[in-house]
């Protein structure tokens, strides 16, 4: 196999600056192709959080959670929350953040990010296998 296709295959980040609510509600993070594998995922708490009753968020795509609800209450800046389900995005889509809180929250920047690969076919074009078959 040549050198390029299999770096098509690589894991690579994909990731989106975004800003948390003050309410429940969902935050569109990083769009990702069909035939996406997610390895992992996650948030960076770039601000500090501040205190609520309750401010929970479940990092997923709508059908899979990447990283289960968990609490960011007031956590500080600079620390990470980090899934261990993997799965396969199918169609085209993005990794949302959704959050559930109770009380008043005050609006931080965070950093939805994930480790993702393409798994579609890895088909090579006629010029492709003929110049392969040639080296």
């Amino acid at each position: 196999m040549a050198l390029s296709q299999s770096l098509k295959f690589a894991p690579y980040m994909v990731e989106l600056e975004v800003t948390t609510g003050a309410a429940s509600g969902t935050i569109v993070g990083p769009s990702v192709g069909a035939g996406t594998l997610v390895l992992s995922a996650g948030v960076e708490l770039v601000g500090a959080v501040g205190t609520a009753t309750t401010h929970t968020i479940t990092i997923g795509d709508g059908t899979t959670n990447f990283l289960a609800s968990t609490d960011i209450n007031s956590a500080a800046a600079g620390t990470f929350k980090v899934g261990n389900v993997v799965g396969v995005v199918a169609a085209a889509d993005t990794i949302d953040m959704v959050q559930t809180v109770a009380g008043t929250a005050t609006a931080a920047t965070a950093r939805i990010w994930a480790i993702v690969c393409d798994v579609n076919e890895g088909t090579k074009a006629a010029a492709e296998v003929d110049r392969d078959t040639l080296a």
